[in-house]
């Protein structure tokens, strides 16, 4: 059988499980946005006229963390899912208003509005749009101030589809798994660069970054994984999924990636970090 993919309905994935998204990604994209978000605001540091944007912000992760150092922070949440957009609102956040909208046309949002654009992730919502991060980044470039900044966070080594895929195949073994079909091209730093570099000329720099999907011990790492189970397992008996938590555990133990250690355990991830400047 052929794979299933990853597509524009990605986003209706996130508005069914928005309620588990942070427990789904068990702390990857916020373990990144912790590793580069001080050096970023020491360098473009936040004051009382900045506006920021969260782009493609999810759950609102990194607007917590910049609440929780600057609770006066005027900040734009956006995002493509509606029902995440609803987790923000539920927040409760003082000076932040929350839109849904889709980072590669940021519609409603002005010229030159934002003194800092961060799009932790989401920078390529349909892997089918293969000019879609270069309207995201026209997009950050158009609505960033001069004198601000625009980040944005790809993954370079996710490492736990391994996990995932390696469980599928022994519960169907003649069943090609689901696959996130994302070119590989956009696995690399240099693609970053040429598309940031596209819309904001030779005021572009990409780190590498380091960060960790993690959970208190294996057997709840293993049950956030499956929250993925309408996505990887999709069509899967209940036997079928009775057997997936300890196969999954089994499998995660088997990469090169995990380790077990101060009372989590995790799986090593790596991740681009870019940031322009305007």
């Amino acid at each position: 059988m052929s794979s299933q993919s990853w597509s524009s309905s990605s986003h209706s994935f996130h508005d069914t499980h928005s309620d588990t998204y942070e427990r789904m990604a068990s702390r990857s994209t916020l373990n990144i946005a912790l590793a580069y978000l001080p050096t970023l605001l020491q360098r473009f540091p936040i004051t009382s006229s900045s506006h920021i944007l969260d782009n493609a912000c999810g759950t609102g992760l990194v607007t917590g963390l910049i609440k929780a150092e600057h609770p006066s922070a005027r900040i734009t949440a956006a995002d493509l899912a509606p029902s995440v957009i609803e987790v923000v609102k539920r927040k409760g956040w003082e000076s932040v208003d929350a839109a849904v909208l889709d980072v590669r046309d940021l519609k409603s949002l002005k010229d030159e509005t934002f003194s800092h654009v961060i799009t932790n992730f989401g920078f390529a919502p349909d892997v089918n749009d293969l000019d879609g991060p270069g309207k995201a980044a026209g997009e950050m470039f158009r609505v960033v101030r001069p004198g601000g900044v625009a980040v944005v966070t790809t993954w370079s080594e996710r490492n736990f589809t391994t996990a995932l895929h390696a469980a599928a195949l022994r519960i169907r073994p003649r069943e090609t798994p689901f696959s996130w079909d994302v070119p590989p091209v956009w696995d690399a730093g240099w693609w970053l660069f040429q598309r940031l570099e596209e819309a904001f000329g030779n005021k572009v720099e990409v780190t590498r970054v380091e960060g960790r999907m993690e959970a208190k011990n294996l057997e709840e790492l293993a049950s956030n994984m499956l929250l993925f189970k309408d996505m990887f397992y999709k069509g899967y008996s209940e036997e079928e999924l009775g057997k997936l938590h300890g196969i999954l555990m089994e499998e995660i133990r088997k990469l090169d990636s995990f380790y077990e250690e101060d009372g989590i355990a995790a799986i090593k991830m790596v991740a681009w970090v870019g940031v322009a400047w305007k």
